[in-house]
């Protein structure tokens, strides 16, 4: 046995050589301790000691070393001796940088595509809630809107602009390969503010965002790709000693101004300016500055402990972290607490597999707010500041059906839990050298429920007795992917290509119920209440199946070409238009590697490109290309079904063609870098309503009709002004885009109320109304005008005639102005200096204007809604006729119309 044994082992150890060497710094010459040391294509291999030294046994056929630290450029080295001492360099540039682009990675200077790049560490020490803040001013040509203030509510990110009028124009979110849930789950209205599904993610556990813009590297995701991709990967473990890391941060926000509005005994003198006589209130009782009950000062504590590590066959990275964020108004409040718990393991040289695993459980406290009558902020504004906080009966005081703020903040009750897993398990195995195959199967299961209850003390709830609702929604999707990947190098040339199938099923489940007549506001469940408003559920799965492949060919690092090619077909078309094609072509040249480059010293790195490509939108209702039927349509105590929509089984896609061209330069020994992009992107066949005759039952049915163009310029510049000890870099972006609706259904414009418009040749979120002149100073010029109304009389707004007709009336409204920016961007400073570290950053728009439509209501001057300050001390009086700013008599009733929509109403919106 023994000699059986040693005539198996003996080949084997005299196949072995030892190789030995050291690790340092090639900055300063110091030792590098848990640097990986592993011979190329085999997982053997060790770490270097603390004085940077190792020791490896070579197996037979091992010629190449690859020397890797977190922080340092991986080098790979020839075994021509014995001993091999290598230098590593700081990894402070980022051309080498890997880059993420769906399905695939490539080095950023191998890039033919426009990709934008958040780094985790950009956004460690942000304090943000959402993944979305993250990209605010970060990349260029990204768009974050918050529509409320709220902490958890829901944030737009436009990329490139908007591509659809009735269909998402949110791009695709991607977690470590899972296209994941995004959106609003929320049934139970607050006004405007919808729910953030993309605020489960924590920020902290994020290794690099990309943005995936032009169409070319887009449509690897097809269908879902005209609105742009963001791809999200999370940290990974690595090899080396164990790490554990602890980070806290505390931070407190403030509303930084409120809205000046009038004291109680100002608001009598605008009543009896209005009325006649303010005795006629009776209240008299308070002096209240509403805004300042509602507002406080709110905190952001953020709490994460990580721990990470792995050999040279296993990565791990886990972390918990919990995050509480009580907003600057009274009774909102976010708190999120998540768990990760990323794997990887190498079972041989050929086989390895890993899992991503987060779990998230949040708590969303939400106050009524926009766009109704009981709202807090805009109550705070209206409610006139005399109404007593509390009536002497303990009760809170109201006027004019608005809601007490206090109130609003205080006994309402809206609460929203969501717990959600998020997670992808993957296996690879080369089957042959360069050629490898990949399974991954993904999950996005999220379970939502919110209650509400609007007790009698509130408006709201008086008349119904105090008012519930629940609502629950559950969205599972699970999707997998199968891959063959091909990597070749022979000489100069460089081919690599992915090719796959995928499969993706989305199921949705809603319920909801509101009762009324509750004996208490101890009992706040539904079975409390005595009367049933209403209940409802819903149940719907969609699916999509996929065939997708890249290939790209690299020649001597100079001349690059790519192509991309994805078939979907999804259940939300009808039959013969269930399949989309998208395919997606693009070019770079290394001009500075050419010959003639050779003694442009100036030029570090010089790179144009070109890309083409389809992409799809399918954004759309589950069932859009249906007849649809619905039950309810009950007669004499007896069931039935009517129809509630009309089929078009020849509904397709709406298709986004996009051309990009792009430079990459990097200048002045890698001191100054960046690239600047043009692109063009048209989307056809847009899913929009088309008016039919109401005879058949119905006002409209939904087709593929009108079109989009978005066109822009995007720039990009980051230098390293100091690289010494001191180090101070500096990134800049910025964006200038132009949105325009091509074609409608007979060129009609569309109008979606509070004076917006969209009509052909104007950008999607156009404000749309009457054009003020100035305000009438005198009765004689009011006789001599052919343009008042009956009641018109000094202190009122004259209208611009624009048809010259002598009649002021609908035909005399204009576009007068868009919610589009002009332009779009960023700019941060980092300065570091001995492990200490300041950094700064502003993001700023400008050019885009906001439709302000508080100010028709506080700022009407004819109603008894408290009015602002400005126009209280700026209105029009025989002892102060203005002109400029507008701002009209105060009359009651209105008679000229002074609130019509109007530019007057339409305030630049630009901000840093």
């Amino acid at each position: 046995m023994f000699l059986a044994v040693l005539a198996v082992a003996l080949p084997s150890v005299m196949a072995q050589r030892a190789v030995s060497g050291t690790v340092s710094d090639a900055a300063s010459g110091e030792p590098i301790e848990g640097v990986a040391v592993i011979v190329k294509g085999t997982t053997t291999g060790m770490f270097t000691d603390s004085e940077g030294s190792y020791t490896l046994q070579v197996p037979d056929g091992g010629d190449v070393l690859v020397f890797s630290y977190v922080g340092y450029v991986t080098l790979e080295a020839e075994i021509t001796g014995s001993r091999v001492n290598i230098s590593l360099s700081e990894d402070a540039f980022e051309l080498e940088e890997v880059v993420v682009t769906g399905f695939g990675t490539s080095k950023r200077k191998d890039l033919t595509g426009s990709v934008s790049s958040v780094s985790g560490d950009a956004i460690a020490d942000v304090p943000v809630v959402g993944v979305q803040n993250a990209l605010q001013g970060r990349a260029s040509g990204v768009q974050v809107t918050t529509n409320n203030g709220q902490p958890g509510a829901g944030i737009d990110v436009r990329v490139r602009g908007s591509t659809s009028i009735s269909a998402s124009n949110q791009p695709l979110f991607v977690v470590d390969g899972v296209p994941i849930v995004s959106g609003s789950f929320s049934q139970i209205g607050v006004g405007n503010a919808g729910t953030n599904a993309l605020a489960d993610l924590n920020p902290n556990d994020i290794e690099s965002i990309e943005v995936l813009k032009d169409a070319s590297t887009a449509a690897i995701y097809g269908s879902r790709g005209a609105n742009g991709v963001v791809l999200i990967t999370t940290k990974k473990g690595a090899r080396g000693t164990t790490k554990v890391n602890f980070s806290s941060s505390y931070g407190v926000q403030e509303a930084w101004r409120t809205i000046p509005t009038l004291s109680a005994p100002e608001y009598y003198g605008y009543i009896n300016e209005t009325l006649g006589d303010s005795s006629a209130l009776g209240r008299k009782t308070g002096d209240n500055f509403w805004q300042d009950e509602i507002f406080r000062q709110g905190n952001i504590a953020d709490n994460t402990l990580s721990i990470s590590g792995g050999n040279l066959k296993t990565r791990f990275f886990s972390s918990l972290s919990y995050n509480a964020n009580n907003g600057i108004l009274k009774g909102s409040a976010f708190k999120r607490l998540s768990g990760r718990l990323n794997i990887d393991h190498s079972v041989s040289d050929r086989f390895k597999f890993g899992m991503n695993m987060n779990y998230v459980n949040s708590d969303l406290d939400r106050i009524q707010n926009d766009n109704n009558i009981y709202g807090s902020v805009s109550t705070a504004i209206l409610l006139p500041p005399d109404v007593p906080i509390f009536n002497e009966d303990g009760t809170y005081g109201s006027a004019y059906g608005l809601e007490n703020p206090v109130a609003a903040v205080t006994i309402y009750q809206n609460t929203a839990v969501t717990n959600r897993l998020i997670g992808n398990w993957f296996g690879e195995f080369e089957l042959l050298p360069g050629l490898s195959f990949r399974a991954n199967l993904g999950v996005d299961n999220l379970s939502f429920r919110e209650e509400e209850y609007i007790p009698v003390g509130l408006q709201q709830g008086r008349g119904s007795n105090g008012e519930g609702s629940v609502g629950h929604a559950a969205n599972f999707r699970w999707l997998t992917d199968y891959t063959l990947n091909y990597n070749k190098v022979f000489g100069k040339s460089n081919l690599s290509a992915v090719v796959g199938y995928g499969m993706q099923e989305n199921t949705i489940e809603r319920i909801s119920a509101t009762v009324t007549d509750f004996p208490t506001a101890d009992f706040t469940t539904l079975n409390a209440g005595a009367s049933v408003q209403g209940a409802s559920a819903s149940y719907t799965v969609d699916g999509l199946v996929s065939y997708f492949g890249n290939v790209r060919y690299n020649f001597d690092e100079k001349y690059i070409l790519q192509a991309t090619f994805r078939a979907d077909g999804s259940s939300r078309f009808g039959e013969g238009n269930k399949f989309g094609y998208f395919p997606g072509v693009s070019a770079a040249w290394r001009i500075s590697s050419e010959d003639f480059m050779s003694g442009v010293s100036f030029i570090n790195d010089l790179k144009i490109r070109a890309s083409y490509g389809v992409t799809g939108n399918n954004n759309i209702g589950n069932f859009a290309a249906l007849q649809l039927y619905s039950g309810g349509a009950n007669y004499l105590d007896q069931p039935g079904i009517s129809p509630t929509q009309l089929g078009n089984p020849n509904l397709r896609w709406e298709e986004t063609t996009q051309t990009n061209v792009g430079i990459d330069f990097t200048l002045a020994n890698n001191r100054i870098y960046g690239n600047v992009d043009w692109f063009n992107k048209v989307t056809t066949d847009l899913l929009l309503n088309r008016p039919i005759p109401t005879t058949s039952g119905f006002t409209s049915v939904l087709e593929n009709i009108g079109s989009v163009q978005n066109t822009g310029v995007e720039v990009q510049l980051n230098t390293r002004n100091l690289v010494g000890a001191f180090k101070w870099e500096t990134g800049f972006n910025i964006s200038f885009i132009r949105n325009e609706v091509l074609e409608l259904y007979n060129d009609d414009p569309i109008d979606v109320g509070f004076g917006s418009r969209i009509a052909e040749g104007e950008s999607i979120g156009s404000f749309f109304g009457y054009v003020t002149e100035g305000i009438f100073q005198t009765q004689e010029e009011v006789d001599n005008s052919p343009f008042q109304r009956n009641g018109t009389a000094p202190g009122d707004i004259k209208f611009a005639d624009l048809n010259d007709d002598g009649v002021i009336n609908d035909d005399d409204r204009q576009i007068l102005g868009s919610a589009q920016p002009d332009f779009i961007g960023g700019i941060t400073n980092n300065l570091s200096w001995n492990g200490f570290s300041l950094d700064f950053f502003f993001q700023f728009s400008y050019g885009n204007e906001i439709l302000n439509n508080n100010t028709v209501f506080a700022e009407g001057m004819n109603s008894v809604f408290n009015p602002t300050k400005r126009v209280w001390d700026n209105r029009w009086t025989p002892d102060n006729p203005t002109n400029d700013p507008i701002y009209p008599r105060a009359v009651w009733g209105d008679p000229n119309q002074n609130r019509r929509d109007s530019d007057r109403f339409v305030e630049d919106g630009s901000y840093i």
